[in-house]
């Protein structure tokens, strides 16, 4: 997924303190009376901090948006506040659109997100664009969507007669099952009275060539505008590099304007059905030197980093199918992850569970299969860890902080021990997106000298006590 020097920006920590996660857009369109840009805006909720005052229950963002021109002089401004419920936010993070007006000419967009319940975390982004129209056939830039649906009435966000959702990311996960898009096409009543073909295709991006039947012809009519919106179902699009082609050419099949978007797909899902897994071809490969008494604890500790139908079958099936297709499935696994080498890739992480062993294994739990034990495998070790076994009021516990973890900056996880007759650390908190998040944690963290304190009180948690370091730590680890 490419941030920098395409349409799509991640913004990224300015300062230690700021923990503002957010991902930046701008789409350039035309209308009929003018040119406008819309610029989408989605911030990550629990990277927003919780609210000192016990009566507030909102997490929110206050934002501003301004454009300069080339004389340095604003031609559009913006103020203005965000907020939800915490719940919603943690859940759903914030999504903003806003549109602008603008002449053609060049122009400089700043963007500064601050937090309303934390003065100190800020997040700034300026980012350089042109404008300019065409009075011949071309696009608008190509806008991805979470989702759409038939407007009741036009309002000054809709297009088209649709209410869209924009999507502030090109990468496309395993929870993503197609991919829809919105973009419009200008000027095709000039110069000509016949319609013109339209194609739209997914296309391997090493090679170039279109990914399967993903591939569409559409014929286009006489208009000075004419929108286009369209989906591709991707539920069997292998993990890759893509790009989005969209291409309008005249009847003898020469191209009159092009637009490619690229995009990134992973995809665990599509060969791990059992059903497919007695196609895959295993003589002479590693799975077949791997000993019987072995295949089934080599399947178990792939459960730190399986996608959600691998663990189905890991945690429900493994132990009731043969042992070929135990190991029809493990070469699957790795093949879906390195197709040129997936004994290499199967070596390496092998290499890891025994590290993990090593460092986090209990008398009764192998290292995998613990918290920390399973935050390694599936992040790497962290870039620093702050251990804090006998702080006064706390249970011993270890703050462990990532740099960078896939596309998110600057994510930490608190785990501690709150059974002091076991060696085995559990997570207690974190702020990476889909990992357990607890609000409570500091309450949690000091409940072995505060037992009555009320689990409802999260603002206050022993931070006043003697020796009481842990919000200090985690905040700026």
């Amino acid at each position: 997924m490419k941030f920098l020097f395409s349409c799509l920006f991640s913004i990224s920590c300015l300062f230690c303190h700021s923990q503002i996660e957010a991902l930046f857009d701008i789409k350039k369109f035309h209308s009929i009376d003018n040119e406008y840009i819309e610029t989408y805006l989605f911030v990550y909720g629990n990277t927003l901090f919780e609210s000192t005052d016990t009566n507030s229950t909102d997490k929110g963002i206050e934002v501003l948006q301004y454009i300069e021109d080339e004389n340095n002089k604003i031609v559009g401004h913006k103020k203005y506040i965000i907020k939800e419920q915490s719940n919603y936010v943690e859940k759903k993070g914030i999504t903003d659109l806003q549109r602008f007006s603008i002449s053609k000419g060049n122009y400089t967009l700043y963007i500064e997100i601050n937090d309303i319940n934390n003065a100190s975390n800020i997040e700034r982004h300026q980012q350089e664009f042109s404008i300019s129209h065409s009075k011949l056939p071309c696009f608008s830039d190509i806008e991805f969507l979470d989702s759409y649906w038939k407007a009741d009435q036009e309002n000054e966000l809709t297009k088209s007669g649709y209410q869209m959702i924009p999507l502030v990311t090109n990468y496309f996960g395993p929870e993503f099952d197609k991919l829809a898009y919105y973009f419009e096409i200008y000027n095709t009543n000039s110069d000509t009275s016949e319609r013109l073909l339209l194609k739209q295709s997914i296309k391997i991006k090493s090679t170039q060539k279109i990914a399967g039947q993903y591939n569409k012809i559409k014929k286009i009519p006489n208009r000075s505008i004419f929108p286009i919106i369209n989906s591709f179902d991707l539920n069997n699009l292998p993990t890759g590099n893509y790009e989005l082609s969209i291409e309008l050419i005249d009847k003898d099949n020469s191209p009159l304007f092009k637009s490619i978007v690229d995009f990134q797909r992973t995809n665990l899902n599509n060969s791990m059905r059992l059903d497919r897994l007695n196609a895959v071809l295993i003589n002479e490969t590693f799975v077949s030197k791997i000993s019987s008494d072995s295949i089934s604890e080599f399947i178990n500790c792939l459960s730190p980093i399986a996608s959600r139908m691998e663990s189905n079958i890991i945690d429900k099936k493994a132990q009731n199918i043969s042992d070929t297709l135990r190991r029809q499935f493990l070469y699957s696994f790795w093949y879906n992850r390195n197709p040129e080498n997936p004994e290499l890739a199967w070596e390496k992480y092998k290499s890891e569970v025994s590290k993990t062993d090593q460092l986090f294994a209990t008398k009764v739990r192998r290292g995998y299969q613990t918290d920390m034990g399973r935050i390694f495998l599936k992040y790497g070790a962290p870039n620093t860890i702050t251990d804090r076994p006998n702080e006064p009021s706390a249970y011993p516990y270890q703050i462990w902080h990532f740099y960078k973890i896939g596309k998110f900056n600057n994510k930490r996880f608190i785990f501690y021990k709150p059974d002091l007759g076991s060696n085995e650390y559990v997570t207690l908190h974190s702020t990476l997106q889909g990992e357990y998040f607890n609000r409570n944690w500091k309450t949690d963290l000091h409940r072995r000298n505060t037992p009555g304190r009320s689990v409802d009180n999260t603002q206050n948690p022993n931070d006043g006590q003697w020796g009481s370091n842990s919000n200090t730590f985690f905040t700026n680890p």
